[in-house]
């Protein structure tokens, strides 16, 4: 293997081993809520997924973000948690949820919804940058449209002009669709 590769491959796999782990594996996760609440999933199968409130711990299977509220369902159980306020509203009769989610004006015109892969979703983006070669092949295709945009070139004019705007919309989509856990 050439030493320059190798010197890659030593990299990485530093880099893996100061990740966190957890018990569960690579299934389980912890991540703070857009309101700064702890959310975690221990890699049990289930998909039980806790959110920490102050002493109180609410676990469910399905949830969403939507105007400072976590809207959560499991089987049995539904809560609309104020995650401003702290409170956490409980119910058993799907019906009433539904309707108290109504009420408060929770329902959104486009839902995010997650569930136990909430945090593993996150961690499929880092291990596609690191393994296709694409991420650094199209900066540098950006790169070398912009660039010929200042000279006379005939060649792909179209292309060019196009790519030059697309490439980084469709960066800040991206961006904005991994870091803005919130439904519209």
């Amino acid at each position: 293997m050439n030493k320059k590769y190798h010197l890659i491959f030593v990299f990485l796999l530093l880099l893996n081993m100061v990740t966190s782990v957890f018990a569960g594996g690579m299934s389980a996760w912890q991540e703070e809520t857009p309101y700064g609440h702890d959310i975690e999933h221990d890699g049990t199968a289930g998909g039980w997924i806790c959110m920490q409130i102050h002493t109180s711990s609410v676990c469910f299977q399905h949830f969403y973000f939507y105007k400072g509220h976590t809207i959560a369902e499991s089987k049995s159980e539904f809560f609309i948690i104020n995650e401003k306020t702290e409170r956490i509203q409980k119910f058993t009769n799907q019906e009433q949820w539904r309707k108290a989610i109504t009420v408060q004006k929770l329902v959104p015109l486009w839902k995010r919804e997650y569930n136990d892969n909430y945090g593993i979703d996150k961690f499929a983006g880092a291990i596609l940058l690191i393994l296709v070669p694409i991420p650094l092949f199209l900066p540098l295709l950006w790169l070398f449209c912009a660039i010929s945009l200042l000279f006379p070139w005939a060649v792909a004019g179209g292309f060019r002009k196009h790519f030059a705007w697309v490439y980084p919309v469709l960066i800040l989509a991206v961006f904005l669709y991994y870091n803005i856990p919130q439904s519209l």
